[in-house]
């Protein structure tokens, strides 16, 4: 397990960090770039395209690991569909962008709610929670796939939120499928590994271009697959069936996102606003206005990102060895 993770983090980064450096002047070219307004930091039309790199790669990834026997035929037609159907509508929101338009939320809520749909009809959804304060509960098939999909469309949100300055949301997609590729292989979970080692590779390959100052950015289309397939991978693996040890690994892994969102959407319903609406009151937007750079705001989440994973992780080894 441990070796084929590696070869396919080595194959899947170096592939899309050829395809990137192609999609840069391709992107330029037919000018699918992201124009700057008032909310956002860059002050330059970047390139948008690197999601279609992304969503290539992993597609590619999920034929070959059903291929090889690790992914269900089942899983393998959800997870398809769920990645082209998020593809697509983040490449229309992308192409709003294009021309400093805004698309609706609602779409793409829909949409999302279809792929996490795919997920827990064709593939795995939670089935049971031990929780530390409510004791043991048995999830009936319907609340287990609705608890799921809340889950799934939540991760796909927050990650989609956090991809506001350069290489902040492929950084943290990368620190966290390689936290979920360490806690699978001491979980022996094979299916989420290889699929965290998938990730973890187009991150890898990804930031090269996207560190600051970025020379591409992966819009809406790689932020929502980033998103899916962590959603997706923690259901997967650690939540399948979660424990009161196991349900702390993927809220501990994703803390820092997690919490900042509630923290935003707790702040909109306060002002009377959607959550939906485009602000700055996200913790990168917080800490630029204390005067850090985007280097600096950027390398202060990756080390708290890190110490969460790093606990969930110490947790786990300290629980089972």
């Amino acid at each position: 397990m441990i070796l084929l993770s590696l070869i396919i983090v080595l194959l899947t980064s170096f592939i899309t960090y050829i395809g990137v450096k192609y999609m840069i002047p391709f992107a330029i070219k037919i000018n699918f770039v992201d124009n700057p307004n008032n909310r956002k930091v860059h002050q330059k039309p970047l390139p948008m395209l690197a999601g279609a790199v992304f969503t290539g790669v992993t597609l590619i990834g999920i034929l070959l690991l059903s291929w090889l026997g690790y992914l269900s035929m089942s899983m393998t037609i959800a997870l398809i569909l769920a990645v082209v159907m998020l593809s697509t509508i983040g490449f229309i929101d992308d192409y709003y962008k294009t021309k400093s338009k805004e698309f609706s939320p609602f779409p793409r809520l829909l949409v999302q709610i279809m792929a996490a749909f795919l997920v827990v009809q064709f593939g795995d959804y939670v089935t049971q929670l031990d929780l530390p304060l409510f004791g043991y509960i048995e999830l009936s098939p319907v609340l287990g796939k609705l608890f799921t999909m809340v889950w799934i469309i939540f991760i796909i949100n927050i990650i989609n939120f956090m991809d506001g300055l350069d290489g902040l949301a492929g950084g943290m997609a990368g620190i966290f499928s390689l936290t979920f590729l360490i806690t699978s292989i001491l979980m022996d979970q094979p299916v989420s590994a290889m699929l965290s080692a998938l990730m973890l590779g187009v991150s890898i390959g990804y930031l090269p271009h996207n560190f600051f100052p970025a020379k591409i950015i992966m819009g809406d289309t790689g932020s929502t697959l980033f998103g899916f397939m962590i959603g997706a991978i923690s259901i997967i693996g650690a939540m399948k069936t979660i424990t009161v040890i196991t349900i702390n690994i993927p809220l501990l892994i994703l803390a820092i996102p997690i919490f900042d969102t509630l923290f935003v959407f707790l702040k909109r319903i306060k002002q009377g606003r959607s959550i939906f609406h485009a602000d700055k009151l996200h913790l990168h937007h917080r800490l630029l206005g204390y005067g850090l750079s985007q280097v600096q705001v950027v390398m202060l989440i990756y080390i708290l990102c890190i110490s969460t994973s790093a606990t969930a992780i110490f947790i786990l080894l300290a629980i089972h060895y």
